[in-house]
């Protein structure tokens, strides 16, 4: 499973924060995991809510 895979899933139970994602996925740099977040975001699998700092799954 990759990170992508793990990201979705832990987004798809709620909206989480970069280091809440970090945590769940154990991703340990943040530059690695927010690069992935936007690469998702412009795949269109993922949302930023920039009002509230959470990511959430489409």
């Amino acid at each position: 499973m990759t990170d992508r895979d793990k990201i979705l899933i832990a987004l798809g139970e709620k909206p989480l924060k970069v280091f809440e994602i970090m945590k769940r996925v154990n991703i340990k740099h943040e530059d690695d995991c927010q690069s992935l977040l936007l690469k998702m975001r412009d795949d269109g699998a993922v949302k930023f809510d920039i009002h509230k700092g959470y990511w959430h799954a489409v």
